[in-house]
């Protein structure tokens, strides 16, 4: 085994710990009201700090795609779901250029069509940053949701996440998520489908990602699926059914 391998192995095991004592704190924070149970949760804490800073050790040692992910806390929920931070004040085009780079220097190929970089560079919903921290969770290609008008795609979702209210992703969200999920896996986000937005449908092939202007309601086609915002119950449930598969 590598030693970047190690690191990255680590680097995992270290972020489930540091989980797993904070799901700790909260469970006893919300019930404590002994003297043992408050000193409890000073332990937790203490071991909280000491994993927050292994952490931080190993993401500065982390390969370059893998330090990506760290960057944006990237969870992979399923082989076409994905759960990000952005930070405040980093605008989304800065994912899509930190893709281009990374991609461009392990397999010298470009991550992004060239002219649609040129257009997202002038578009301020990619290059204005916000002041808050934004949390994303994303399903890049929802089952079942191909050959459908925009509208019928906006009333198969709500059926189908019945436990919150799903929402088509902005084009600047979803490109976002394609990036840090192809960069982290190496799989395309979308499963070789066009992925409408509101303003346009995104695909990936092999010249990069790209965009076409597939987004009129009384269209539909065979190639073009719907992608969504996941509710939070259902992120919680593919968290816990991940948990259960590793035997947690």
């Amino acid at each position: 085994m590598s030693s970047e391998s190690d690191i990255i192995l680590q680097y995992d095991d270290t972020k489930i710990r540091l989980d797993s004592l904070k799901s700790d704190y909260d469970t006893i924070f919300g019930i404590a009201n002994t003297p043992e149970e408050f000193v409890t949760l000073n332990v937790i804490q203490d071991q909280i700090r000491a994993e927050e800073r292994a952490l931080k050790d190993l993401r500065a040692k982390l390969p370059a795609r893998e330090s990506f992910g760290a960057k944006y806390l990237v969870e992979i929920l399923g082989s076409h779901e994905i759960f990000f931070v952005i930070p405040p004040n980093v605008p989304r085009i800065r994912i899509i250029e930190e893709a281009q780079e990374i991609y461009s220097k392990l397999d010298k190929r470009n991550y992004v069509f060239p002219n649609r970089y040129k257009v997202w560079l002038n578009m301020p919903s990619f290059t204005e940053a916000k002041t808050t921290e934004a949390r994303i969770a994303i399903d890049g290609c929802v089952d079942e949701s191909q050959n459908r008008t925009l509208a019928d795609q906006k009333l198969f979702l709500r059926r189908k996440f019945e436990d919150g209210e799903p929402s088509i992703p902005t084009v600047e969200d979803l490109a976002a998520a394609h990036a840090l999920f192809f960069m982290m896996t190496r799989q395309n986000l979308f499963r070789g489908m066009k992925i409408r937005t509101l303003s346009g449908s995104l695909f990936f092939d092999n010249l990069g990602l790209g965009m076409d202007r597939f987004s009129l309601d009384w269209n539909r086609f065979a190639d073009v699926a719907a992608a969504c915002y996941l509710p939070p119950g259902t992120i919680e449930k593919m968290r816990d059914d991940k948990k259960m598969a590793r035997g947690l």
